[in-house]
């Protein structure tokens, strides 16, 4: 499972999830269509009010982040959910919350064990989860905007103006080396990924 930019539907910010503190509450992983996560959550929490369960869920979780994107010289905020399709429940699982759960549009059943018999989440997974999270991955949805060869305007800056191609991207970072034609020469220079647009003809 690897993070991509969510859709308009996903626009809550997300919590790293607790470890489990009962052992009758076990995190378990529910499959969804990809661009839905958020709107099964909302869809759960009403059906778990309508049939006076909510007592069986302890939390609702989506991995994921709010990142600053650059586009065509603008700064825009997006959500980035870290595995598109994926939300994690911890829960005390009866028969009759399964058929809640089952009964929700766009869900296609558990991960891990068969669908009538989901296997929970172990702690060493959640270890990993937790830190994706801390460690954060958003740097990743910025490095999609540009690439290798690409010919860019710088937009602020002593090179506010200047075009030049791409030489290097530093996704770590969030640099690019852009190589400018200075005098004549094709002189490399640094910038952040804000600090340039990609150009257009």
């Amino acid at each position: 499972m690897t993070g991509t930019t969510a859709t308009a539907d996903m626009v809550e910010e997300t919590q790293a999830p607790v470890k489990q503190s009962s052992p009758d509450y076990k995190w378990y992983i529910l499959q969804t269509y990809s661009g839905y996560e958020n709107r099964v959550r909302k869809t759960l929490e009403e059906k778990l009010k309508i049939e006076h369960l909510e007592a069986l869920v302890e939390e609702v979780f989506i991995p994921g982040e709010d990142v600053t994107r650059v586009k065509a010289g603008k700064k825009r905020k997006t959500h980035i959910v870290y595995f598109p399709g994926y939300v994690l429940i911890k829960m005390k699982l009866t028969d009759e919350l399964w058929h809640v759960l089952m009964g929700i549009p766009r869900v296609s059943g558990f991960v891990g064990g068969t669908n009538r018999d989901p296997m929970p989440l172990e702690e060493e997974e959640l270890s990993k989860i937790h830190a994706q999270m801390d460690e954060g991955i958003g740097h990743t949805a910025l490095a999609r905007e540009f690439e290798l060869g690409q010919q860019v305007v710088v937009i602020d800056g002593p090179f506010a103006n200047f075009g030049g191609k791409i030489d290097e991207v530093n996704n770590e970072k969030k640099k690019v080396r852009v190589l400018i034609s200075i005098l004549g020469r094709s002189t490399p220079v640094e910038l952040d990924f804000d600090k340039i647009k990609a150009q257009t003809d």
